[in-house]
């Protein structure tokens, strides 16, 4: 997240199997190494190069679909369809929503806003919708548009990022501001969770001591992953391998659509784990810079970056 230090590109470990459901084991991550996960289909992110790729994970092969001077970010895929962050103005300064087939052509631009910011783009279910967010009107807010920049509506009135839809696409995720910082001096961010029209706005984590957001939808819609440092330890110091100037960790946690059942799904202090994507392939994340996917109880996982050798941030499903 634009918000946060972005992560430092390293690997991790791990190879191929098979995935659990949460209902079928509940409980903390197991203490023995992960199983191997076998995954399949396409997985957007934004390269360490500053572009914005599409990996197939059938043949470890990928494409940059952008050539634009200046980084790209927050990718999200439909179909034969990307739409990521622009920012080749500087990070926050004139960012826009773009478009682009995923074999690199018709790249368009569906805000140009000179004057805000617009981050955090992703489809609706049946690819005819983006929600996003936008500063706009001062402080950042979720907004949704018809796929080709139209029809556009501001739905909350809080300060809202990162949304994500509900499988149903009746509901939306997104993370909240909430003023101050944690203990470990990271922003007091929240996830809420708002019906598609913009009401009954709910936080669903309300933790002042915690950073919470980038939150993403199980496909049966029964469960929200997000990242969150709340299992950050009083006494906690960053691994000396890693970033000497790191406050706390982060971890990829899950809960219902309540707020209830919550549960860490990479427990480690060693690595910082963010910007979760689920998918019926598991969930997609970044650790410190590595792609990789978790089974949503944590007892398999695969480094893809590991097998492609391609790092970046902000990992998405293709739809």
């Amino acid at each position: 997240m634009a918000r946060r230090i972005l992560a430092q590109f390293a690997c991790a470990a791990s190879l191929l199997a098979a995935c659990s459901s949460l209902d079928t084991a509940p409980g903390p991550p197991p203490s023995a190494p992960p199983r191997a996960l076998t995954v399949e289909g396409r997985i957007v992110l934004a390269g360490e190069d500053g572009e914005i790729h599409v990996l197939s994970l059938r043949t470890g092969s990928s494409k940059a679909v952008t050539s634009i001077p200046g980084a790209q970010f927050d990718p999200d895929g439909h179909g034969r369809l990307v739409v990521f962050r622009d920012s080749r103005s500087g990070v926050n300064v004139d960012d826009e929503i773009y478009v682009v087939r995923s074999d690199g052509t018709r790249v368009r631009n569906l805000t140009n806003t000179p004057n805000s910011n617009e981050r955090g783009p992703a489809w609706s279910p049946d690819g005819t919708r983006l929600a996003f967010n936008s500063d706009r009107e001062g402080i950042p807010q979720v907004y949704v548009m018809t796929a080709d920049g139209t029809d556009l509506r501001q739905l909350s009135d809080v300060w809202g990022e990162y949304p994500a839809w509900s499988p149903d696409g009746d509901r939306i995720a997104f993370e909240s501001y909430m003023g101050g910082t944690t203990a470990f001096g990271d922003p007091d961010y929240d996830v809420f969770v708002m019906d598609a029209d913009g009401s009954s706005v709910a936080n669903l984590t309300d933790d002042p001591n915690s950073d919470d957001g980038y939150p993403t939808w199980s496909p049966d819609g029964a469960w929200i992953a997000f990242d969150s440092n709340r299992a950050t330890p009083e006494d906690f110091e960053p691994p000396a391998d890693y970033d000497p100037e790191r406050t706390s960790d982060s971890d990829i946690w899950v809960m219902r659509p309540d707020g209830s059942d919550l549960r860490n799904v990479t427990a480690s202090l060693r690595t910082l784990e963010q910007f979760p994507d689920w998918s019926e392939q598991g969930i997609v994340c970044t650790r410190e810079g590595a792609i990789v996917v978790v089974s949503p109880d944590g007892s398999a996982e695969v480094d893809l970056s590991e097998r492609t050798g391609l790092f970046g941030q902000f990992p998405a499903w293709v739809a």
